[in-house]
Parts: C-alpha cells; structure tokens; sequence
C-alpha cells in the first residue's frame, strides 16, 4: 500500500511536490493528478522519505510504505492512494554467473546470496517479438503446451514507436540447461523475431 508521506502538521493542500521511485509514481498516477501535484522521480521509495527527512525541500512529500514513515518519522498525510488496489511490484536478486554447465547462474550459499543449480524447483524467463501475424503468439505458446511445461506469467508490452508490435516476458517452470526447455526453446527461436532468456532461477529465495 503507498503513501504519501510528509512533515509533521503539513498538509495536502500544501504540498506542491512529489518523490518516489518511477514505478510508485506511475501507480498513484490518478492520485497525483487530481490534486495537482508534480511527480519527481527518485532512485527508491524509501530513499525519497529519507531525502525528504535530511533536505527538507519546500512543499514536498514522498510516496513509499507506511514502514519507511515510521522509520524516518515522518507524518502519512494519505493512504492507500495507488490507482489499483491490487496492484504490486516484482522484485529479482541478480548474481553473476560461473562457468560451466553445473554452475550456470550458481552462486555460493552463505554468503548471503540465491544458489541456483538445475532443479525441478527452477524457473526461466524469456522475452521475445513476434511478427504482427494471425497465429504468430498460439504458434509459440505450443511449444509449451506439446512438452507440458507450465506457464506462469505471460505479460505484453508495446514497442516504443513501432505501432502494433509488442516485447512478450514470459516465465515458466523448468531450468534453461533441462533438456526439454532446451528443446522447447530451439523450438520458439524458429517463430519469433526476437528472443533472449533472461535466466533461470530458483522459484523461492533459499533461506
């Protein structure tokens, strides 16, 4: 749930300024736009609050949780105020990568950090453009289908000044070393325009 976050005794009516990270700012659209507000994008949600803490600009609030106002202790001036009330933002742990097949995206345990071997528990992500054709997306998604993996996430985004063609991120289960996503992917790169596997990883962050 986002908030808008300012000083003690301040109030909306005030406010002239708003800071948070893109994707906050993006999801309380509406919000900021009834009430007039100029959205400023900063690096994180909660780093927004504690710039406002430290700097204290004029007429300004931040959007970020209600734990971030605790924390810096600052006031909630509005709650709940994303446009979709179900909406949420996903988050991924990078590592690089070691030689070898057994090693591919494996970090070590330990060290705070995601191991990622090949295991039943994988999954991959991919991202690719098809050709604006009838038939062009069914055609891609039975390569799945025919070899039983599933499908967990399928999401399209439209292409920057190239009207009717989109970028598909799609993840599903499995590891991009199996044999059988190997096979099904031999199979998508033959029907679409573009294709890049993001990487494999574990479903669940190891404790």
């Amino acid at each position: 749930e986002h908030c808008l976050i300012g000083y003690e005794h301040s109030s909306i009516n005030s406010i002239r300024y708003v800071y948070s990270h893109p994707q906050a700012l993006g999801q309380c659209r509406g919000f900021i736009q009834r009430h007039g507000f100029e959205p400023i994008p900063y690096y994180d949600t909660a780093g927004s609050v504690k710039m406002l803490k430290e700097k204290r600009p004029d007429a300004s609030a931040a959007i970020a949780s209600r734990l971030a106002a605790e924390i810096y202790g600052l006031s909630i001036l509005a709650e709940g105020i994303e446009d979709n009330k179900n909406n949420y933002t996903r988050f991924l742990i990078l590592a690089y990568p070691e030689k070898g097949e057994e090693g591919v995206r494996r970090v070590e345990e330990g060290e705070g950090r995601v191991a990622n071997s090949i295991s039943p528990n994988s999954k991959t992500s991919i991202i690719f453009t098809l050709e604006h054709r009838a038939g062009a997306l069914y055609n891609v998604l039975r390569e799945f289908a025919s070899r039983g993996i599933n499908l967990t996430m399928i999401v399209s985004r439209p292409i920057k000044d190239r009207p009717w063609e989109y970028n598909f991120y799609l993840d599903f289960e499995g590891h991009e070393l199996d044999d059988r996503i190997k096979e099904c992917l031999e199979g998508v790169k033959d029907k679409v325009v573009f294709l890049k596997v993001l990487g494999s990883y574990p479903k669940a962050i190891l404790q």
